[in-house]
């Protein structure tokens, strides 16, 4: 009998940052052998919102569209508004990342294929841990939050992201402008400039149309992937605006409205997830 699990995970409480998983429990014995996969891959979706809020039709749809395409999936709430500054969204997405490594058995995961999808300003939260696990001052942050919160634990796990799905990620901001101390902060979070060979693989997708997020920082982003070595693949869709979800008829009840071969990007970047994991 397949059956699923619903639950939260707290993260922050003070931050109100979550976990939320949504997923295919494991079978029990009596139901051995099955048809279903296990263990799966995992899926982390951080929705857009521009760090003032979290869009739901980037966290609900894209839920059900991975889930029916064999991934378990986590959708991570990660700090906003006065909680929003570095590093405390690139914590919350790598607590989430050692959490689900640390419990994998029980949630059903491939600890191997831990992967970490973003839209828009989620994409920059994906983007940031890519870019920026491995760096002391994060890793630092992580330990006294975590050291203070009783997960300690967590540390023997690792924060790496084993892919990357960028969605109109915004992923520079060399638009700032400000005086000294504002532009070393903004350089503190731009993920172009970070990306090193360390970077996980990564599958990133924008539109031409898009007037929030210049499609050229995708462009750029992959660039820099590409003379770092870094595999990944790059999708640029002539049409579409930003803030497109999983475009098709489950986050938009208004199907003329949806622009054309947009919504092949789920599809696209589910088989290029699965063709990560097995290479490993």
């Amino acid at each position: 009998m397949m059956r699923m699990r619903h639950f939260t995970v707290d993260l922050n409480r003070e931050r109100s940052a979550t976990l939320e998983a949504v997923l295919f429990d494991a079978p029990s014995p009596e139901e051995q052998p099955t048809p279903l996969e296990h263990p799966r891959p995992a899926v982390i979706i951080a929705p857009g919102g521009g760090y003032m809020m979290l869009s739901q039709r980037e966290s609900d749809p894209v839920a059900v569209a991975f889930l029916r395409r064999g991934f378990n999936v986590f959708v991570l709430r990660y700090s906003l508004r006065e909680h929003a500054a570095y590093p405390n969204p690139a914590i919350d997405a790598a607590q989430a990342v050692r959490w689900i490594r640390a419990h994998a058995g029980e949630v059903g995961v491939d600890p191997r294929q831990v992967n970490l999808l973003g839209f828009s300003a989620g994409g920059h939260v994906a983007a940031l841990l890519g870019t920026h696990w491995n760096r002391d001052d994060l890793v630092a942050a992580e330990r006294a939050e975590y050291e203070a919160t009783g997960r300690g634990d967590l540390l023997r796990h690792g924060s790496r992201p084993d892919a990357l799905v960028i969605c109109y990620g915004a992923l520079s901001v060399d638009w700032v402008d400000g005086d000294e101390e504002i532009l070393r902060t903004a350089a503190r979070v731009d993920c172009i400039s970070a990306v090193t060979g360390e970077t996980p693989p990564a599958f990133v997708w924008t539109t031409g149309q898009d007037e929030v997020v210049p499609p050229s920082q995708s462009l750029r982003f992959v660039t820099a992937l590409a003379e770092a070595g870094v595999p990944f693949e790059y999708h640029h869709f002539q049409w579409g605006c930003h803030g497109l979800s999983t475009a098709d008829e489950l986050c938009d009840a208004d199907r003329e409205s949806l622009p054309v071969n947009v919504a092949s990007w789920v599809d696209l970047a589910a088989n290029w997830l699965r063709k990560i994991g097995e290479e490993k």
